[in-house]
C-alpha cells in the first residue's frame, strides 16, 4: 500500500478495503492524518442541493494491511470533480465488482 508519506493530509482519497473490514468496502473522504498503521479519513459526499462537499461528523480509520486500492485526488486537482463525479464511479466500480473472480 502506498506510504504515508505519499498520502498527506488534506488529500481527498476513495479507498477499497478487503470484504469484511467496515460495513462498506469503499469508502470516499477527506484524509485527516496518515501513519504506519493506517489512514484516517473525514467521509465525505457531493450535496446537489447546496453543490458543495458534504462532510461527517466522524472520521474513520482504515489500517493499511485491509486497503487494497486507493483513488487519490491532490492539492494539485479539482477536489470538485472528484468527490461529484471521479471518486463515487471509482467507488460504484468496486461495489459491482465485488465477490466476481
Amino acid at each position: 500500500m502506498a506510504k504515508p508519506q505519499a498520502i498527506r493530509p488534506g488529500y481527498y482519497v476513495a479507498i477499497g478495503l478487503e470484504p469484511g473490514t467496515a460495513p462498506c468496502n469503499s469508502y470516499i473522504g477527506l484524509v485527516q492524518a496518515a501513519d504506519e498503521y493506517g489512514i484516517r479519513i473525514n467521509l465525505v459526499r457531493w450535496d446537489d442541493e447546496l453543490d458543495v462537499i458534504g462532510m461527517q461528523t466522524e472520521d474513520f480509520f482504515a489500517p493499511w494491511a485491509s486497503i487494497t486500492s486507493m483513488l487519490v485526488c491532490t492539492e494539485r486537482q479539482p477536489t470538485r470533480r472528484f468527490v461529484r463525479d471521479k471518486a463515487p464511479a471509482w467507488q460504484a466500480d468496486m461495489e459491482s465488482t465485488d465477490g466476481e473472480e
